[in-house]
């Protein structure tokens, strides 16, 4: 057995340049050559916002600030130029940023588990940046990392906004993380910013195969046991939502399977219950009531 040891981090910033490789055969992005492939350049850029926004969806935003940062220490003792420190950190910001962007639009149950399809969006949102001159990709450019985490005029990025915690973020916090966040939750909280977790489960579960816990009250015994092992396996990806918590109007995508097939059939599938009982919720949790 070999002792030699395995240096994550090189394999994970390996896999990095890897993925920027990637990218710029899809993008055609200014990329250098050798040992200059993503130094001072748009390719650079694009190394540093993608590996900030990885690192936030999987680790927190304070996670991936505290590696960025640290990286860049390490950098300024071996003398690197004030200039491309600025240029990391902007580009550091503007990843944690799009990390942002994709769980307010996706919800936080679309990044987990996290998959080629979530590096794909950060790759796309990335390239969109480049593309409208939010990135740094020049040492020389006179845009201050300190005025954009600042929100003040940058002439080239948007101001950062710190997102809204939602209710079961708040509800998970240590006291300790609560305190740390207490002056923004209760700014959010005056604005009226606090708002419950919302995930898209259409993009879980393209073809709409999703249960919500009305559906699994109203099954019997032996519909449960049919759906028993889709229904785990949504729990464990992202859990499963009330009826309420689904878009006005909308139905789970088990409810519409349901009503097709009783329009097919002329009859009902599911009357709520069985010979051998059926499913009630009782708080949250689901029981089998024998009949």
């Amino acid at each position: 057995m070999s002792n030699k040891k395995i240096n994550l981090e090189k394999l994970f910033s390996d896999k990095i340049v890897s993925d920027v490789t990637k990218y710029q055969e899809k993008y055609g992005f200014d990329m250098g050559t050798n040992k200059n492939s993503t130094w001072n350049n748009t390719a650079d850029a694009f190394k540093h916002a993608y590996m900030q926004a990885q690192l936030s969806l999987l680790g927190g935003k304070h996670f991936a600030k505290f590696l960025g940062d640290r990286h860049e220490e390490q950098g300024n003792k071996r003398g690197q130029p004030a200039s491309e420190n600025n240029m990391d950190r902007w580009n550091n910001q503007q990843g944690r940023e799009i990390a942002r962007e994709i769980i307010q639009e996706y919800g936080i149950g679309a990044v987990i588990p996290f998959n080629q399809r979530v590096s794909d969006i950060i790759a796309d949102k990335i390239n969109q940046r480049i593309n409208e001159g939010k990135l740094i990709t020049n040492p020389n450019d006179t845009r201050r990392y300190e005025d954009l985490v600042k929100g003040n005029p940058t002439g080239g990025a948007s101001p950062i906004e710190e997102r809204p915690f939602t209710r079961q973020e708040i509800g998970r916090m240590t006291p300790e993380e609560f305190q740390a966040n207490e002056s923004i939750i209760m700014e959010q909280l005056e604005k009226g910013r606090i708002l419950d977790e919302k995930v898209d489960y259409d993009i879980q579960f393209p073809d709409g195969c999703y249960y919500t816990r009305e559906d699994i009250a109203r099954m019997s015994a032996k519909e449960y046991q049919k759906h028993e092992k889709d229904i785990l396996k949504q729990m464990e990806k992202q859990g499963i939502p009330s009826e309420k918590d689904l878009p006005k109007g909308e139905k789970s995508g088990y409810s519409k399977s349901q009503s097709s097939n009783n329009s097919s059939s002329g009859g009902s599938s599911t009357d709520g219950g069985s010979s051998d009982g059926h499913w009630v919720t009782i708080n949250g949790n689901h029981v089998l009531i024998e009949d």
